[in-house]
Formats: C-alpha cells, structure tokens, sequence
C-alpha cells in the first residue's frame, strides 16, 4: 500500500473546493474512493478517465473526479503523491506558473 503524501498546493485546493459549495459530498466520496484505489495500487475504474499529462506536468498524471474536477497526482514509490485538484482552467492556470 503507498503512503500519502499531500502537497501544499492540494490542501489549498480542496478546502477552496469545501467551501466553494460546489461539489457534493458524493462528490468528496468519489474523490476518497479514487485515492484508496489509487493508494491500494488497484486498477481504477475508467469512466475517471485516468491519463498522464503532458508539457509541464508531464511526470504527473490526472484523473477526473467528476467532467470538470480533476486530482493531479504522482506515483514515487513508496507514495502517491496528491499535487492539485481543480477545474481545467485552475489546473492549467496553475502549471503554467
């Protein structure tokens, strides 16, 4: 089983997404389940549409929690590695600097 390691930038995120009002907490449950799968290193269902990125996130990949919520996240065993999780204009907005 990896280990979980958070990074500053995904705390930010999820508590702005807590407060926004905008995801549910199914939503939030979605969310749990996709980590543990991903954490258990277990196959992830593929209606989250799991896929690495490119440019300057290419050593992440990203997975979508719902269309337009994504978990950015890397893999360096022993842990999975929680980077950021957002909309496609928050994420890009973000790997561009």
């Amino acid at each position: 089983m990896l280990k979980i390691k958070i990074e500053k930038g995904y705390k930010k995120d999820i508590e702005r997404d807590k407060k926004s009002g905008k995801y549910s907490q199914l939503d939030f449950d979605i969310l749990k389940h996709i980590i543990e799968t991903l954490q258990e290193e277990k196959p992830v269902d593929p209606i989250y549409k799991r896929h690495p990125l490119l440019g300057t996130l290419n050593k992440y990949e990203a997975m979508h929690v719902k269309s337009d919520w994504i978990l950015v996240f890397k893999i360096e065993k022993p842990f999975l590695i929680l980077v950021m999780i957002g909309t496609h204009p928050q994420v890009y907005k973000k790997s561009r600097g």
